[in-house]
């Protein structure tokens, strides 16, 4: 549900792309923390021009520049600095602050020189990495974002946001697990904070999300929940976590719960829609899926399963509706990246990797392959077959369950369903008559 790269199915917001935080620049250069409106300072400039000339130390120097870019002026910013001293005792705070206003001005290339040299001048110095760790971030240049901000927490493990921070860059990286590790050592912290308790458990309710590790977001958002009780966000993940894990009474609980606090979520609507179709409530299931397909028109699955339900109604309007919906979806898929193709080549990917022994690499693929080609039921098998052979029965006869809603005779799928089901009954020899990876030509 959650992808910054791709975007999440659930719709949940990420605050992974936000652009350089000014406020956390200025603050970690150790300057103090200063606030003053533009009015003040045009109020100012008059009563400085009146007075004699006299030179300007590089303190107060870097003091107004953090001014004029705590006001949303780095170029008057950067002006200003070009007066400093830079072989003076504040060189390097100098070039750091320029490396700031440069990434502010979208110049990443003289922005990352400035930093360079502030780092050769005092190479020691965590919040200078930690600024050039930020800026990079803002470059969605992650490598260098990530050994920064690493070199950063090093050198000072206790400087505030850069674990944090860290954790967040690592999070957009995708490494949601060492992301997760961070944020739980932040949490553990006594020391002070830049973000909010709540923010640390977003990040790590996310994390855990974008692992699949379906218990540990629920534990998560549930804590989110305590801080913030009409968390919309929350309530659509937990409901699609305990979807995941075939707890559907609590699922459809806290997915309509999500779509009353947040009626645009269109992945809550999708998923309340496969519920209601399982439950074989098929009016609710068609509010529900059109709803979803309102607020996601290139939601190919819930046009798939709205098809499905109008040709079992005999509703040929809105059955040929659908059909022309999907001739086009796939139309134009094909024409951005050749969707059957593509998804052919992951899930054959997939087979290979489980031949080689990397099940969790084989379900990632198949789960690609099935996001890819929805009408496809053969990655769908597949990637419950790796589920199953990694004892994740509960999402397996999830996944099973979906499966024969859209066509309840399908042998393969019957097949792997009575196996997990041995499974849960703790029979020995249910591994023996599971089927194998189906390989998509």
């Amino acid at each position: 549900m959650l992808s910054e790269a791709n975007m999440p199915v659930s719709g949940l917001r990420s605050s992974w792309c936000n652009p350089i935080h000014v406020g956390v620049l200025l603050v970690i250069t150790g300057l103090p923390s200063l606030s003053l409106s533009m009015s003040t300072l045009a109020q100012e400039q008059p009563a400085r021009l009146k007075q004699p000339k006299r030179p300007v130390s590089d303190s107060a120097i870097l003091d107004q520049a953090k001014r004029l870019i705590r006001v949303g002026d780095p170029q008057s910013a950067l002006s200003v600095l070009q007066q400093a001293d830079l072989q003076g005792a504040n060189a390097s705070d100098i070039h750091a602050m320029k490396g700031i206003c440069l990434a502010l001005l979208a110049k990443p290339v003289e922005s990352e020189a400035e930093f360079d040299q502030a780092i050769v001048l005092h190479p020691n110095h965590a919040p200078t990495y930690f600024s050039s760790g930020l800026a990079y971030a803002s470059f969605n240049n992650l490598d260098r974002a990530l050994d920064r901000l690493a070199t950063a927490l090093k050198l000072d493990p206790k400087l505030p946001g850069v674990r944090y921070n860290y954790a967040l860059v690592l999070a957009r990286a995708g490494k949601f697990a060492e992301s997760e590790e961070q944020t739980d050592l932040e949490l553990k912290s006594t020391g002070a904070k830049t973000e909010s308790v709540l923010e640390l458990w977003r990040l790590k309710a996310r994390d855990a999300y974008y692992q699949k590790e379906w218990q540990k977001t629920i534990d998560a958002y549930r804590k989110i929940l305590k801080l913030n009780p009409d968390n919309p966000e929350a309530y659509g993940a937990i409901g699609e976590a305990l979807f995941s894990l075939n707890r559907s009474e609590e699922s459809q609980a806290a997915l309509e719960k999500a779509v009353a606090l947040d009626p645009d979520n269109g992945a809550a609507h999708a998923f309340l829609g496969k519920l209601y179709m399982d439950d074989g409530r098929q009016e609710q299931a068609t509010a529900e899926l059109e709803a979803a397909l309102r607020l996601r028109p290139n939601d190919q699955e819930a046009a798939y399963r709205l098809l499905r339900i109008y040709h079992r109604n005999g509703d040929s309007a809105n059955e040929s509706r659908m059909k022309k919906l999907l001739e086009d979806l796939v139309a134009s898929r094909l024409a951005e990246s050749q969707s059957e193709s593509k998804a052919t080549v992951l899930n054959n990917t997939g087979v290979e990797l489980e031949k080689e022994g990397d099940l969790n690499g084989a379900l990632n693929y198949f789960d690609q392959a099935a996001q890819a080609d929805v009408t496809n039921l053969v990655f769908r098998r597949n990637a419950a077959l790796i589920l199953c052979k990694l004892g994740r029965t509960e999402e397996v006869i999830r996944r099973l369950r979906d499966i024969l809603t859209i066509d309840s005779d399908d042998p393969e799928t019957l097949q792997i369903l009575a196996v997990a089901k041995e499974f849960s009954a703790n029979d020995p020899g249910w591994k023996l008559t599971l089927p194998s990876a189906e390989s998509a030509h």
